[in-house]
């Protein structure tokens, strides 16, 4: 269900108005989504949702509690007012709970489109004919999902913070594999407007993948440059991000802890050439203007010339170390250079390539050393140009590491909620193979 201003409004004061507790917050959203999935050169299900959530957060001093509900009628407000309040009563204290927030100045952000709003069944049926089209025409397999929503979020609360915002988003993906299933390659496209997804495109660079996949030759594991596509970058630089908890280093718990105390703020973490900034405004990927507690998004560097600008704090923390709270990392830009990957391929003298990564999971936190697997197309590149397919392996890298050992890189593209480019890196460790494809 969408709901606009004026309405969220009504309902978020009406549930206040029906609260006793010190402090409460509602938080409000819903939306529509509409998808198409599709196996072996066909359709298989298409599906609409429409759905709708209210959160009451009630605080007594420092007890507080949460309750949900999908009903915005009034004995449904009643109900879920009484549980969060009565849950919140015998809740143990929390010595971290932060007042609710007053009003706010948000960014002017309007990350919504129309054609993706009105975009129907119809519009997703075509894509993902021509998907299957290209497979068949090529005699490979074609799987894939395409899906769009939009919907709206609102937070309000007694002290008089309110806040509402549209979103929407589209995405496409589709995996193409040979009739003997030894080779695959896979691709995508995003974007908040459902017009810019080319879904033609991505289809085309998977067939050009899953072609060139069938000739492939054995490669050991160990050390060797890699150029990473967009995808694949952004999928592993993400842990590096996120792992950007003030708390954590301060307390010593992170690699941005400091030795002997305090955090890495302002020392050189990775190479010159990265910059990673937080720019909601973006119009490539514009982001919400606020989170869920209605603290505003802002605009601001992580990390400016390879030396760390700031960490996350949380309001708690912000608060206990004199500092601003800067909310989570979104609408992430990795600054870039200019080309493609195709550009990147021609200027390498050897090198790895990897389309994506699969199931990435951490083997120390405090150091943010990383596992995963190389999937769905990757190859031998050697003296310009991908000579032929490797078998998949298994990492085992440091996002740290390989951003001080960037050497180039093509231009930024969207992939969810970031701007990141294809990255190429003088090192990065495969620990072993993987019979994948």
């Amino acid at each position: 269900m969408i709901l606009t201003d004026t309405q969220a409004r009504e309902i978020v004061d009406k549930t206040l108005a029906l609260a006793s507790a010190d402090e409460v917050r509602v938080n409000l959203g819903g939306g529509r989504r509409g998808n198409t999935r599709f196996a072996l050169n066909s359709a298989t299900t298409c599906g609409d949702a429409d759905t709708l959530s209210l959160a009451v957060t009630a605080c007594f001093g420092t007890r507080h509690a949460t309750a949900t509900t999908s009903e915005t009628d009034d004995a449904a407000l009643g109900r879920v007012v009484a549980a969060a309040e009565e849950l919140a009563s015998v809740a143990p204290e929390d010595p971290e709970h932060m007042p609710a927030l007053g009003p706010q100045d948000y960014l002017d952000i309007d990350p919504c489109s129309d054609a993706t709003v009105n975009a129907t069944p119809e519009l997703r049926a075509e894509a993902v004919a021509a998907a299957i089209e290209a497979g068949t025409t090529a005699g490979l397999a074609a799987f894939g999902y395409f899906e769009h929503g939009h919907g709206f979020s609102a937070v309000g609360n007694s002290k008089g913070l309110f806040a509402h915002c549209r979103a929407s988003d589209a995405a496409f993906t589709v995996t193409l594999r040979t009739a003997d299933g030894t080779a695959s390659a896979w691709a995508s496209d995003n974007a908040r407007d459902i017009g810019q997804v080319d879904c033609a495109g991505a289809t085309q660079r998977a067939v050009q993948k899953v072609l060139a996949a069938r000739v492939c030759k054995p490669l050991e594991p160990g050390v060797y440059p890699v150029i990473l596509e967009p995808q694949a970058a952004a999928s592993f630089l993400a842990y590096a991000v996120h792992s950007m908890d003030a708390r954590s280093a301060d307390e010593g718990r992170s690699f941005f802890a400091k030795a002997g105390g305090g955090n890495r703020i302002g020392e050189r973490i990775a190479g010159e050439n990265i910059t990673i900034r937080n720019d909601p405004t973006n119009p490539d990927i514009l982001g919400e203007p606020f989170h869920g507690d209605g603290l505003p998004t802002r605009v601001g560097a992580w990390v400016e010339g390879g030396v760390l600008r700031q960490l996350v704090h949380s309001r708690y923390w912000a608060h206990k170390q004199g500092k601003e709270p800067t909310g989570s990392p979104s609408s992430l830009v990795f600054e870039g250079g200019e080309g493609t990957v195709d550009d990147l391929v021609r200027d390498t003298e050897r090198a790895v390539l990897v389309t994506r990564f699969w199931y990435i999971r951490f083997v120390d936190p405090q150091t943010i050393l990383l596992t995963g697997l190389t999937r769905d197309g990757t190859f031998w590149v050697e003296d310009g140009a991908v000579r032929h397919a490797v078998n998949n392996f298994r990492f085992n890298e440091s996002p740290i590491a390989v951003l001080n050992k960037v050497t180039a890189m093509s231009r930024p593209v969207r992939v969810g909620n970031m701007l990141v480019p294809a990255i190429k890196a003088s090192e990065f460790t495969f620990s072993s193979t993987s019979e994948s494809v």
